[in-house]
């Protein structure tokens, strides 16, 4: 069994007996579009431009800035719900990245070394990008949902004089107003102990993600051929047996954490019924998202 799935069950287990309630910190936010569609789970060949994905009710593309590259794996998840968490628990479109990579990576869990290299390209990649979600009705109408830069501007660098030094200057990035406004108003709970727990393993972050998302408000039991969520997860496994014994591994330490979560594999299809909710606490009211500006001469081009 991976480390991630071992201590899974482990931190599961001793939740459940002791019945710890979750804290505000230990609660985090992800936005819808991350929720629905799992990022690519590895870099992808060729460094395309854009990146695709469709299912009957969406369709989304990244498009990457010319300098960088299509988001991608685990540290690119955990950046993406480090940012959505800051707008939903601080109603701002400034994130507080800290003084250093290093104090970056402490934030998202991960100790000293190689992971704050990765995690600093990642939050370049996925702040660079322009991301646009496109909702299909029954009609078959489009719809814009969202279509937006992800930041309007960055206060990060790598020292020039010393590249194998990572600094930051003040620390902090700026969300473009339109982007901060759609994860304001669609992101959805998500316990940070499981995040934390999972965060180098991208297909676990994305299947806990899906399972959060749409057991919300679901009222009726939903099954489906599983290899539409293989395709819809960020998975890039060939054999979809393989895939399949992962997500059962993945969705019993889940469980653990999420007694009340009751989803099955069975006979090629994937099941899931009315559950309780991924977090169990009343949340705060959420306040008005305060805008911050940044000047047209630090705006980051296209």
């Amino acid at each position: 069994m991976p480390n991630s799935l071992m201590r899974a069950a482990q931190l599961a287990t001793e939740r459940v007996h002791f019945k710890e309630p979750l804290n505000p910190e230990d609660i985090g936010f992800s936005s819808n579009i991350f929720m629905v569609f799992g990022l690519p789970a590895q870099r992808l060949k060729g460094n395309p431009f854009v990146w695709e994905k469709k299912n009957p009710l969406y369709a989304l593309s990244l498009t990457k800035h010319k300098d960088y590259a299509i988001p991608s794996g685990c540290y690119a998840r955990m950046n993406q719900i480090f940012i959505d968490t800051e707008v939903k628990t601080k109603n701002t479109n400034v994130i507080d990245v800290g003084r250093s990579f290093y104090e970056y990576a402490q934030k998202l869990g991960y100790s000293h070394g190689r992971a704050e290299r990765e995690l600093v390209e990642q939050l370049v990649n996925y702040t660079t990008c322009r991301i646009d979600l496109t909702v299909v009705d029954e009609q078959l109408a489009r719809r814009t949902e969202i279509s937006a830069l992800v930041s309007s501007g960055r206060d990060f660098f790598f020292d020039v004089k010393n590249p194998n030094q990572l600094t930051m200057s003040s620390g902090r990035i700026v969300l473009s107003e339109d982007y901060a406004r759609y994860i304001h108003e669609h992101a959805a709970p998500l316990d940070l102990e499981v995040v934390r727990t999972f965060k180098r393993n991208p297909l676990a972050l994305d299947f806990y993600r899906f399972l959060a998302y749409r057991v919300n408000k679901l009222n009726k039991t939903i099954e489906f051929p599983d290899r539409l969520l293989f395709e819809q997860l960020g998975t890039e496994q060939g054999k979809d047996f393989v895939t399949r014994a992962r997500l059962k591994m993945i969705l019993r330490s889940i469980q653990g954490f999420w007694p009340g979560l009751r989803a099955k594999f069975e006979d090629g299809h994937f099941i899931l019924e009315p559950s309780a909710s991924a977090i169990q606490v009343k949340l705060p009211r959420r306040n008005p998202l305060s805008i911050t500006h940044i000047p047209l001469d630090q705006v980051i081009p296209e």
